[in-house]
């Protein structure tokens, strides 16, 4: 896989962050899952930009998230 397909991935991940599909723990669960898959398919896969890119809306959400259960 590419850094292409990498991407395309984070930003599936990010996208059910932000509109909410995923809960901020379940998007935790799902992106280290993917990560560690990914990681595994490539040598010079970068974990941690994987995973801040699969996870940029999360901490919006989990002040969203915080609110709302308020």
């Amino acid at each position: 896989m590419t850094r292409k397909h990498f991407q395309l991935i984070a930003d599936t991940i990010d996208g059910l962050i932000d509109d909410g599909t995923l809960s901020p723990h379940d998007a935790v669960i799902v992106a280290s899952r993917f990560e560690t898959a990914l990681g595994n398919t490539n040598d010079r896969f970068d974990h941690v930009r994987f995973f801040n890119a699969a996870t940029k809306s999360l901490p919006r959400r989990e002040k969203q998230f915080e609110e709302a259960c308020a």
